[in-house]
């Protein structure tokens, strides 16, 4: 453990201790860099607390002036099932939130069974809850982690099919590269790449939001089924020319293809045109008008 992680830990530790003497806790959790152990001095502390009431701004405003917390935020208002706010706790941007039990359960629910807009930062949720460390309330924490670390194998497909999306740079790559297309260029490509990685992410059972998404490579480095040397092909892609980039995409893409036919047969990997078509530019006739 890093010094930065032991000391965030200790400003958690703190702020478990004034929540739990003020409120009825049932778990709290330590969410974020702080929670996985890799903080650098930029990491903000992620306090989870679930419980059966949803704590008053005032119950809330006590917690933080229990801590010595200073220059609160509050960026969304209570309502039935949370309530929380930001602050300043040792220099550090302290966020702690407090969540109803059964509104987690739901959550759960329609993520994991009912597979309600999975593709969407709602996965943050659940990566945050798989890599956590609780502080209190471990029986009710295990429990929820040992469900989201399951990884249903219909939420893996769906992940799948959802991300199995990509413009076909290969394709019109020699168009692109001829006409003024560099932001829609890139903007395609960085969505072609994140989706690539949802697939993969899929693939590894990893859960995967690209909101936010910090440590590129520290996602990477937890695929064990995946292109080779895939972090530094995608960082590569946009500094690439604009031909060799949709080459180089379309061959990531191939590779993924195949690795989701091996690992996950029952996944359909389609694509609008093959991966080895290219568009053909037409000539203008001789006899054309105005030739």
């Amino acid at each position: 453990m890093n010094p930065e992680t032991a000391y965030l830990r200790q400003l958690a530790t703190r702020v478990v201790e004034a929540a739990t003497a003020q409120l009825d806790i049932r778990a709290a959790l330590l969410a974020g860099s702080t929670g996985r152990g890799n903080v650098d001095c930029f990491s903000d502390l992620d306090l989870l607390f679930y419980v059966e009431r949803v704590p008053t701004n005032e119950e809330v405003e006590a917690i933080r002036e229990a801590v010595g917390g200073e220059n609160p935020l509050r960026r969304w208002e209570a309502t039935d099932f949370a309530n929380g706010e930001e602050f300043q706790l040792g220099g550090v941007r302290t966020e702690v939130s407090f969540t109803l039990v059964e509104r987690v359960e739901w959550l759960l629910d329609q993520l994991l069974v009912e597979l309600d807009d999975i593709a969407s930062p709602k996965q943050k949720f659940l990566s945050g809850l798989a890599e956590g460390m609780p502080l209190y309330g471990d029986d009710l924490i295990r429990r929820w982690q040992t469900r989201v670390r399951g990884y249903p194998e219909a939420f893996r497909l769906e992940m799948i099919r959802r991300h199995w999306n990509f413009f076909p740079l290969w394709y019109y790559g020699e168009a692109m590269s001829r006409r003024d297309t560099e932001l829609w260029r890139l903007d395609v490509l960085l969505e072609g790449v994140f989706n690539l990685l949802g697939v993969l992410a899929a693939i590894n059972r990893i859960y995967f939001a690209r909101f936010e998404l910090k440590r590129t490579r520290d996602l990477i480095s937890k695929m064990a089924v995946a292109p080779p040397q895939l972090a530094d092909r995608i960082e590569a892609l946009v500094h690439l020319p604009a031909q060799d980039a949709a080459r180089e995409f379309g061959q990531l893409v191939a590779e993924t293809a195949e690795l989701v036919s091996h690992e996950v047969p029952d996944a359909t990997v389609e694509l609008l045109f093959p991966l080895d078509a290219r568009q053909q530019p037409w000539h203008l006739p001789e006899d054309a008008v105005g030739s």
